[in-house]
């Protein structure tokens, strides 16, 4: 039986962007017997994964909240009678996927129709800039969202890189822990750290430059170097920050962060104010 399957892939940082039809007669995929159209998600959930274990690459996680954007999105394609990443009317992917409460770094999304779940894969498996999406080691998380109309399945998979809901104290006690680690690493002793309530009402009002952060700390005795920079985790760290760390025989720092969220893209990371002393 020849099945139809028409789609298209965006990410964030390259777009790629196909209008193309695509025929097969022997679609890949097994199917059991598959009524509605969550069990379809979640089966394309599960193929999605073990194509990502062939290629050694993690497992994604199913996020209900990304799955509820790709629902709202495949609606809006049926009723638009159109296959787009955004729709007259429609908000930003970005912002679509922050509305339903997602917090992410990086993002992309594959977009399609065809007659049934295999063909779906199939053909996103198939085109190259579906298939690097789905197989891209830096995405976390996943949700799929698919509408039925007449015979058709309308189908959206919207992929991020999520960025964990912690405290601010939390997300300094995470970096405080890695920079540990890399001295453990090289056999130095730990720095002691301190919160700086100042420090991060400054990273919370946008300061950008490093500058400020001297103004925040009365250490009069000690040389220190300060850094300013935004972090999605606490394993994302600055090269020059990390480098001036294991450089520092002994001493201390000064922290604060602030959560913050850009309301037109919906991206989310962590401003860090750190101050470092000796």
């Amino acid at each position: 039986m020849l099945s139809t399957f028409i789609k298209q892939s965006l990410v964030t940082f390259v777009s790629f962007v196909f209008t193309t039809v695509l025929v097969f007669a022997f679609p890949v995929f097994a199917q059991e017997e598959v009524v509605s159209t969550s069990e379809m998600e979640r089966q394309i959930f599960e193929w999605t994964n073990q194509e990502r274990a062939n290629a050694n690459v993690p497992p994604l996680k199913w996020n209900e909240r990304l799955a509820l954007a790709a629902r709202i999105h495949s609606d809006e394609m049926v009723k638009q009678k159109q296959l787009s990443h955004q729709l007259k009317g429609e908000p930003s992917l970005g912002q679509r996927l922050s509305d339903r409460g997602a917090r992410f770094s990086a993002i992309a999304e594959n977009v399609g129709y065809g007659d049934d779940p295999p063909t779906l894969q199939t053909g996103w498996m198939h085109s190259a800039g579906h298939r690097a999406n789905i197989l891209n080691p830096a995405y976390t998380d996943i949700g799929i969202g698919i509408v039925r109309s007449g015979d058709r399945l309308y189908a959206t998979e919207d992929f991020t890189t999520a960025v964990p809901r912690v405290a601010a104290d939390e997300f300094e006690a995470a970096v405080a822990k890695r920079l540990t680690d890399l001295r453990r690493q090289r056999k130095l002793p730990p720095l002691t750290m301190s919160s700086s309530s100042s420090l991060r009402q400054m990273a919370c009002s946008g300061q950008t430059s490093a500058k400020v952060g001297f103004g925040a700390v009365h250490r009069p005795d000690s040389e220190l170097y300060s850094f300013n920079f935004t972090a999605s985790s606490a394993s994302d760290l600055p090269a020059n920050l990390v480098n001036r760390v294991m450089d520092l025989p002994s001493g201390g720092y000064d922290i604060g962060a602030c959560s913050q969220s850009d309301p037109g893209t919906g991206f989310t990371n962590y401003r860090v104010l750190m101050v470092l002393h000796r």
